[in-house]
């Protein structure tokens, strides 16, 4: 039995195979899932459910844990996170036993995940969600600090999406020099430190980013503006994280940010010449792949993707 995190009232642990009375009948209160839809209607769901949180744990490291009242080992429900690998983004959700409403658990619990999320995994950023007509599970978020974003549908019902970034990642301007930290184990491993210098780097409308956890940069991005001085566009070069930090959002973060830099420079569009391990990624952002495939010598498969910002 794995422990993950607690407070002064409760724990938070990992699942195992005799837990599957719990989620049965936490799953069969049509309260608890009035605004989830997600009814389990026997005790052999349930252990299917058991066995999908054991498949979370060893392929990401997370996903729902039970929460257990330190003072009695009650079971209260769980909380825990959630990857959605067709959006690329990790969620917090939580469900209690209805007897155990109101007496601040779901924020506390919630709480508690977030800081494991943010310190212990390093995420870059936790999504929310909750049902428009879920007054109580929307206090949860705000009390946890949440910012709402939008509002959309979610398996046909209509919800509202709420994200809060970690507070130990920040994203600055760095010099050219200093991207050598992250490119060179990176994008040139085992190779000269100089091959990690990029034509144009020093330009000064080239520009580059850093994403610092706790002060220590682990991500970096470049971009450079096009030549052609008609065209406001800009190319995305040397994108990279370092291992320990990579699937935490934080390359998300570092193209964002240097879109909406390209932006306030008046930028209309954004391209680059991505590794083809990469295409996922950057599809997910929204860049689109044209031409086709290519190799780079020494380094592997490309296409040539853009975006219009």
């Amino acid at each position: 039995m794995k422990y993950i995190t607690e407070t002064e009232r409760i724990y938070l642990r990992e699942f195992n195979t005799e837990d599957a009375r719990h989620i049965f009948e936490l799953h069969k209160d049509e309260d608890v899932v009035r605004f989830t839809g997600d009814k389990i209607k026997t005790l052999k769901e349930a252990g299917h459910e058991i066995t999908q949180l054991s498949g979370s744990y060893k392929k990401y490291g997370f996903g729902r844990w039970a929460v257990i009242r330190k003072r009695d080992e009650s079971f209260l429900g769980w909380c825990g996170l959630t990857y959605y690998p067709d959006l690329a983004r990790v969620e917090v959700g939580f469900r209690f036993n209805k007897k155990f409403w109101g007496q601040g658990f779901a924020t506390e619990a919630t709480k508690s995940v977030i800081s494991y999320g943010f310190s212990s995994i390093k995420l870059s950023k936790i999504y929310a969600h909750a049902h428009k007509l879920n007054t109580s599970s929307q206090k949860v978020m705000e009390k946890c600090g949440f910012t709402k974003i939008k509002e959309f549908e979610y398996n046909d019902v209509p919800v509202y999406l709420y994200v809060k970034k970690n507070p130990d990642l920040l994203i600055e301007f760095i010099s050219a020099q200093e991207t050598f930290q992250v490119r060179h184990p990176v994008l040139r491993p085992g190779r000269p430190l100089e091959t990690c210098v990029f034509e144009g780097d020093d330009l000064k409308s080239t520009f580059h980013l850093g994403a610092f956890y706790n002060k220590n940069l682990v991500g970096v991005v470049t971009m450079m503006k096009s030549a052609e001085k008609t065209e406001n566009v800009f190319q995305l070069r040397g994108m990279a994280v370092l291992d320990d930090y990579r699937k935490k959002g934080i390359g998300e973060e570092l193209v964002c940010h240097a879109e909406e830099e390209v932006r306030k420079k008046g930028g209309t569009s954004v391209w680059m010449n991505a590794r083809q391990v990469a295409l996922n990624f950057y599809m997910k952002l929204g860049y689109e792949k044209f031409g086709e495939k290519f190799n780079i010598p020494k380094i592997g498969a490309h296409y040539k993707m853009k975006k219009q910002l």
